[in-house]
């Protein structure tokens, strides 16, 4: 016979007294087996839910430090005051979770301009926010200050912040009809760090629109894009970086903006009407290694301005960009190219339709430093009415190669004041309404014979993007199986078809 006490603290240190028996005195006989059972009561007993049901419970826990698995469960139907700006940090298993519940309309948050952000999270890790509706104006098209939808800053101590997840919410009504990089409707700014990163953020299936500055960035103190003369370092980037599924529509500033990240995917985004209040391209990447922007739409980025209102951007301080798979259509162009330090840009199996200004627009016009650009495979489409010039602006392209892509002009397309630039090569590439590059000795003059071409649809579903399926080659096309071997061409077109390597097709897509 023997009897025991046990003594427990969150300290996570349980120890069994003996004071009778064999065992007699004895510490810690049962100590593997009582580690876990703090396990399971952190993970289960310890946890809380926290319903939001009225102005009073918004008020009571919007500065409350939260515990690993606790719920923080806001009622549908309901629209509360302030901002919520809870403290805490969650843990691997267990995130703490912002969500809603119940019946009706998602719970809205209004901070009402007179709060920095909606929602606010401040050094997190292992937080996740989902399905809640934010406005942050006071009803003026003034500006209201930097203010945000949800704001996650990163400032107090050196780190790993990590398991940040924004999903499904719908911010809108942001701010007036003011510009500004760094103020918008989701954004996560790391400051005054040196040695810090995020690690595990996602932000997606998001609805954003009418926001003053940016729909969706940012920022960082610590990361580092460094170039040599022949190489580059990085240091803190941010690693496995997912943004997807989002829809932002009429920002004042840039749609969305990609920073300093590692190898970081940004998908199946709608990027419309960007940049009413200033110029920007709709998507761009700064400060990256390994950038896939893809499967993306961008439209509608027309407006004053002489420069950065096409709908993607390879910017400067980035290496290894791939611009893929996307769809442009109805800006004033299709892609940016920098050409202060930018290299190994790989830009592919892109749809442009209607971009009315031109194509490529090389930024920084006196710089030379863009690296082995590789623009290959892509089908540009200009309907008549458009006087359109592939280099638009009198822009200069550097070091670029040009492989494999369609330039079809219903009416007559121009190449710009600067046709060429230094290290530049035209290679089988189709034109139709335009003179064919004086460099390419190998350029095709004859109708490409798209399915059904000249439509440029709006707000496509990105998965398949069937409602593009005109734009593929008829089974006799001259841009059927006759374009140059590309070694690591990505695998697929844009409608998913395999791209072949030794008989590709010209243009971004298959065949009929």
């Amino acid at each position: 016979m023997w009897v025991g006490k046990a003594l427990s603290g969150f300290a996570g240190r349980t120890c069994f007294y003996f004071y009778d028996g064999p065992f007699a005195g004895m510490k810690n006989v049962c100590f593997v087996l009582t580690v876990i059972w703090v396990a399971v009561v952190a993970n289960s007993v310890f946890a809380t839910d926290y319903h939001i049901d009225s102005q009073a419970d918004f008020d009571k826990w919007k500065r409350h430090t939260f515990e690993a698995g606790d719920r923080v469960i806001f009622r549908n139907g309901k629209r509360f005051k302030g901002m919520f700006a809870p403290k805490g940090n969650g843990r691997k298993g267990a995130p703490i979770w912002i969500g809603a519940a119940g019946e009706g309309k998602r719970p809205r948050i209004d901070a009402q301009g007179k709060k920095s952000s909606g929602v606010f999270l401040q050094d997190p890790s292992f937080w996740e926010i989902d399905g809640l509706e934010i406005t942050n104006t006071n009803g003026s098209d003034e500006d209201q200050g930097d203010l945000f939808g949800i704001h996650v800053v990163a400032n107090q101590s050196e780190g790993v912040f990590e398991h940040l997840y924004i999903s499904n919410c719908y911010i809108h009504d942001v701010n007036g009809k003011v510009a500004g990089k760094r103020r918008g409707g989701i954004h996560v700014h790391l400051k005054k760090l040196k040695k810090s990163i995020f690690h595990d953020l996602r932000i997606t299936n998001n609805r954003i629109e009418n926001v003053g500055g940016v729909g969706i960035g940012n920022t960082s103190s610590a990361a580092k894009v460094v170039f040599e003369k022949d190489s580059y370092e990085t240091a803190y980037l941010w690693t496995d970086v997912y943004v997807a599924d989002n829809f932002v529509n009429n920002t004042g500033r840039n749609c969305v903006i990609a920073r300093w990240s590692k190898d970081a995917v940004y998908e199946r985004n709608t990027l419309a009407n960007s940049s009413r209040y200033d110029t920007g391209h709709s998507i761009f990447c700064f400060g990256t290694d390994g950038m896939k922007l893809q499967y993306n739409e961008a439209y509608g980025n027309v407006g004053p301005g002489d420069k950065d209102r096409g709908g993607f951007d390879a910017d400067y301080n980035c290496v290894n960009t791939f611009i893929q798979y996307n769809y442009s259509h109805d800006n004033l162009w299709f892609c940016g190219i920098m050409k202060r330090p930018t290299w190994h840009v790989v830009i592919r199996y892109n749809l442009s339709v209607n971009d009315r200004q031109g194509i490529y627009f090389y930024g920084f016009d006196s710089e030379r430093d863009a690296r082995d650009v590789h623009i290959y495979n892509n089908t540009h489409f200009i309907g008549k009415e458009y006087q359109a010039s592939v280099f638009p602006r009198g822009r200069t392209p550097v070091n670029s190669k040009f492989e494999n892509n369609i330039f079809y002009f219903e009416g007559k397309g121009t190449w710009g004041k600067k046709q060429s630039g230094p290290g530049v090569a035209f290679r089988n590439n189709l034109y139709v309404g335009i003179k064919p590059h004086p460099d390419d000795a190998s350029a095709v003059t004859e109708d490409p014979m798209f399915g059904s071409a000249g439509k440029a649809p709006c707000d496509i579903e990105l998965t398949e993007m069937k409602e593009l399926w005109g734009y593929q080659l008829r089974a006799r096309s001259p841009a059927f199986q006759t374009g140059r071997k590309i070694k690591s061409n990505g695998g697929l077109t844009l409608d998913k078809e395999k791209a072949s390597y030794s008989a590709p097709n010209l243009g971004a897509f298959g065949s009929r």
